[in-house]
């Protein structure tokens, strides 16, 4: 297993030793969730499709496009794409 060391504030370290014992599962759902906001300002500029962002953050497409709802980010949808969504 691998072990790093990281330099946190005063103010924060504070707040974080409530989660102690879940630094783990903390540190992994901060990756997730800066995954999904990465993909998503990639998708936003135009840099990839929702299927490539999707596959970026580890999420279904159904999923990212929660996300994405959830941070007030419309999706662009072509023809194709809601034909194949209403079939």
């Amino acid at each position: 297993m691998a072990k790093t060391t990281v330099e946190i504030p005063d103010e924060q370290f504070a707040e974080l030793s409530k989660y102690e014992d879940k630094l783990g599962e903390l540190l992994l759902l901060g990756l997730s969730q800066m995954k999904i906001e990465q993909a998503l300002i990639l998708y936003k500029k135009g840099l990839v499709s929702f299927g490539r962002g999707a596959e970026l953050a580890g999420l279904s497409q159904q999923d990212l496009v929660r996300e994405a709802r959830a941070r007030g980010i419309e999706c662009r949808w072509s023809e194709k794409m809601i034909e194949e969504e209403l079939a």
